[in-house]
């Protein structure tokens, strides 16, 4: 698979999707992960800048530290 001039590629476990969003109870899941990492890219976050932001961001949203482990990594290409 050709991937192009620039890319990404975000690799992480499911501590990080795992967490609850808010009192609600609901999960950030999936869905919600992409959406939160598609709004901090168009903000013009990469790279570290941008894991540690999302991880903060689950954290937060989680209202407080992650019941789970969490890993993760950003492979990435830019030109």
């Amino acid at each position: 698979m050709e991937l192009g001039a620039e890319w990404s590629l975000m690799l992480y476990t499911d501590g990080l999707i795992e967490g609850r969003v808010g009192d609600t109870g609901e999960r950030l899941g999936q869905d919600g992960m992409v959406e939160m990492i598609r709004r901090r890219l168009s903000e013009g976050l990469r790279g570290e800048d941008l894991l540690r932001t999302a991880v903060n961001e689950v954290r937060d949203l989680n209202g407080g530290e992650l019941t789970d482990d969490v890993a993760v990594l950003l492979l990435d290409r830019a030109v």
